[in-house]
């Protein structure tokens, strides 16, 4: 009797750990779902940037931005409620900021300058036990072309007798 109860008992811790190990592991692999990608991936001065989340739960209860490494009241660029007349609050960290948040996480920031460089994050609750959150760095360039780009060729003026076409009589290009 000893024997087969000392058994169960062995038995129970050992289902209670294999069950535990596994929501820590399917916990780690929807945080590893979520993911930002950035259109375009080396944003220019003055130019839109999309913060586009793939991997975003169908319901959830709201989505947080926030610029740079911690993520706190401080950072938060805005809140993002879905469901209500005006779903996006401003945070502290907006500033003269031009961001409009979107239904399904992401965020486009209108017009990005240099200092809006740094870590974005985005944090979106699922409900009071679970937050899903991914982050991802962001320069944005001051629009100056470097000397060898790559595109010597439309850096050229060209005048009309420079150019050739070959393969059609007509002499135009098709």
């Amino acid at each position: 009797m000893e024997i087969s109860m000392g058994i169960q008992g062995c038995f129970s811790k050992s289902l209670l750990l294999s069950a535990s190990i596994l929501v820590l592991w399917m916990l780690q692999s929807s945080q590893a779902a979520l993911h930002i990608q950035k259109i375009p991936e080396q944003p220019q001065k003055n130019r839109d940037l999309l913060l586009s989340v793939q991997g975003v739960p169908d319901t959830f209860q709201d989505i947080n931005w926030y610029l740079g490494e911690e993520t706190y009241g401080g950072t938060r660029l805005f809140t993002y409620i879905p469901g209500i007349q005006r779903p996006q609050r401003d945070g502290s960290a907006m500033g003269q900021r031009d961001i409009v948040g979107f239904p399904n996480g992401s965020m486009l920031l209108r017009r990005a300058q240099p200092t809006d460089s740094g870590t974005y994050q985005v944090a979106i609750t699922i409900n009071s036990d679970w937050t899903m959150k991914a982050k991802t760095e962001v320069q944005v360039a001051d629009g100056k072309m470097e000397a060898h780009s790559g595109c010597d060729l439309l850096s050229k003026e060209y005048e009309p007798d420079d150019v050739t076409w070959e393969g059609r009589s007509s002499g135009r290009p098709h």
